[in-house]
């Protein structure tokens, strides 16, 4: 039996708590206390959105957004020409890196059709239960193909699209209403490279957008008033030089969630990434850490999955002594993790 006490991240915000872990699940919990080791106590990390296929690529990608991550770009060719075997197990290791980073849900955009799902389906298998993957697929063609969709939708838990202007309108739409009469999640997209018209995209009734980087105050206020979350990716954008506005993006009340992207970019450390998107948020203004942590524990499990009571995870993280907002965002590392442990919620 373990002992633990320290600040809690709660949906309100931190709370004092004492803990007595069994194994590895939480049997005693109590506001307040001061007895038994000191950490900090926070849900499980939520990565919102990657690219887990791109990890087969060993060599850093140059060029622009499109040259690399477009239509007919690096990513496109290396993924083609994988050998599945090589694929399987280089996304084997990213979840099980990103299992170590404390990640315990993934969004992933699965390229390649059927064959993409079943891909990540094989690697995900192989490393149990550390980890749930929501797996996003995407057709083999930037066109509509009911019988492909069917099939897709019937393997993976959405679809995740590349950005509206990479397919023809007609088509798209075709795709959007066949999902909607399902009531299978769409997630796109938007405006990475280039501000696209937000009224076409959220009428194709999304689910969630990725980036948003050139939309307007106005694009912003709308997904706000509409509650589409928006996923935003810092160290990929950077890559490309490309800076997100993360305090004007939070004036606009917008839901905000992390993922760190391509994995042949950025590795699954949610530390990191929590880091990078507090650091260059502050080149816009004030930025409080306690919204980044947000992005990734209680903003993605209020806007990206169903309601779930039950079993959650919680980490255990070692304590400076810091405020603990801040040193979890700036000062912590995948290393810091003692303990994982199911809690009822």
């Amino acid at each position: 039996m373990k002992h633990y006490n320290g600040p809690f991240f709660t949906e309100d915000g931190f709370i004092q708590a004492e803990f007595l872990i069994d194994g590895e699940e939480v049997k005693e919990f109590e506001e307040g206390g001061d007895s038994g080791e000191e950490v900090i106590v926070i849900p499980s990390f939520f990565n919102c959105h990657t690219h887990v296929g791109d990890s087969v690529v060993k060599e850093a990608p140059t060029g622009t957004i499109e040259e690399v991550v477009g239509p007919g770009g690096i990513k496109e060719k290396e993924l083609a020409s994988a050998d599945e075997k090589e694929l399987v197990s280089s996304i084997e290791d990213y979840l099980k890196r990103a299992a170590f980073s404390g990640i315990r849900n993934l969004i992933d955009f699965r390229e390649n059709g059927l064959k993409g799902v079943k891909v990540l389906e094989e690697a995900a298998e192989r490393i149990g239960e550390g980890i749930t993957v929501q797996k996003m697929g995407r057709p083999s063609e930037r066109g509509y193909d009911k019988e492909e969709l069917r099939e897709l939708v019937n393997r993976a838990d959405g679809i995740g699209l590349s950005s509206y202007r990479d397919w023809d309108e007609v088509e798209l739409e075709k795709v959007a209403e066949f999902l909607t009469k399902r009531d299978v999640p769409l997630a796109i997209h938007c405006s990475e490279a280039v501000r696209e018209p937000i009224d076409k995209v959220l009428s194709l009734d999304v689910h969630h957008l990725v980036h948003m980087l050139e939309s307007t105050d106005e694009d912003l206020e709308i997904c706000a008033e509409e509650n589409i979350p928006i996923v935003i990716c810092p160290r990929s954008n950077m890559y490309f030089g490309k800076i997100p506005d993360i305090p004007n993006m939070l004036r606009s009340e917008t839901t905000l969630c992390l993922g760190t992207d391509n994995a042949m970019i950025s590795t699954p450390d949610i530390f990191r990434e929590m880091e990078t998107a507090y650091r260059i948020g502050k080149l816009h203004g004030e930025i409080s850490p306690k919204n980044i942590l947000m992005m990734t524990t209680w903003n993605p499990r209020r806007a990206l999955m169903e309601e779930k009571k039950g079993k959650d995870n919680l980490l255990f993280i070692e304590h400076r002594g810091q405020d603990p907002a801040y040193e979890i965002v700036t000062r912590s590392s995948p290393h810091e993790i003692l303990e994982v442990v199911e809690f009822d919620r």
